[in-house]
């Protein structure tokens, strides 16, 4: 995964994020539909498998 230097700390980010706004319900409904949270840890474990940390 392609990553990118953020800041002078020397911590390195992927170039792509993981969005999870989808995997919450927020702002007083469910503006994407019904959270799985079975299927939001998997897709968050998947994700740190493929090198996201961000």
């Amino acid at each position: 995964m392609k990553e990118v230097k953020l800041g002078s700390q020397g911590l390195t980010i992927p170039t792509i994020g993981l969005g999870c706004m989808g995997m919450t319900t927020g702002f007083g409904g469910d503006i994407y539909g019904k959270a799985d949270e079975k299927e939001a840890i998997a897709t968050i474990h998947r994700s740190l498998e493929l090198g996201g940390n961000f």
